[in-house]
């Protein structure tokens, strides 16, 4: 018997949005973006012509536009880990417990999830409850794969919203986890697990418990 693993991702969101994703940028020709162009956007024609596609990796507010954070996180910084939300009660429960697993990592002490729809709490429950444990800085994570329509436009209007209520308190919106190299690792660990599991010799990982979704068709 052959036996086929196959790892599905559903990225059919971010079709609408991907060219948008792109921005042409001509280097020496007082470009502004400090963000780094990854050398996967860079074209191959990149040096010959002094001509690059480059990807925002983040966004902040202010009056430098597009810029990059390059310190750590401080003591005074919220983090809010923002997801898509579910009408599912265990899936959001579950963005509860990696800011958990999160902030026991990392030490950071001000950390909370937000989801951006369907659920609560929301973007701007998030940032009221950042303040309220005294950030004077808060910094939104995506919890996406890709930078779709949702981090182009709905995370940055819902962000600028409940930014509003706090006018002495800035506020940045990172990259979404994109291609890094670690989620290699993840993807590989998540199918070695389940084809253990399929052998008997794991029991059902904490995503797939209680589904009966793990095993061969």
């Amino acid at each position: 018997m052959i036996l086929y693993t196959i790892f599905v991702i559903d990225v059919s969101f971010i079709l609408e949005s991907w060219e948008q994703s792109l921005i042409t940028n001509k280097t020496g020709r007082g470009g502004n973006s400090s963000c780094t162009v990854p050398g996967f956007a860079r074209s191959r024609d990149c040096a010959r012509n002094a001509q690059c596609l480059h990807i925002r990796s983040c966004l902040a507010n202010g009056n430098g536009g597009v810029k990059q954070e390059t310190h750590g996180i401080g003591k005074r910084d919220g983090v809010i880990i923002v997801d898509h939300g579910s009408r599912r009660k265990e899936s959001n429960l579950m963005l509860n417990e990696f800011v958990a697993m999160f902030a026991e990592k990392t030490g950071h002490s001000i950390v909370e999830p937000a989801h951006m729809e369907l659920a609560k709490p929301s973007i701007q429950d998030a940032f009221h409850s950042c303040v309220q444990q005294g950030a004077n800085r808060v910094i939104i994570s995506p919890f996406f794969l890709f930078p779709g329509r949702h981090w182009h436009q709905d995370i940055p209007s819902l962000s600028a919203e409940a930014a509003k209520d706090f006018p002495g308190v800035s506020y940045m919106i990172t990259a979404p986890l994109g291609l890094h190299p670690l989620l290699v690792d993840v993807v590989d660990d998540r199918i070695k697990h389940c084809l253990s599991h399929v052998a008997g010799d794991a029991d059902e990982c904490a995503v797939c418990a209680g589904t009966g979704k793990c095993h061969l068709y």
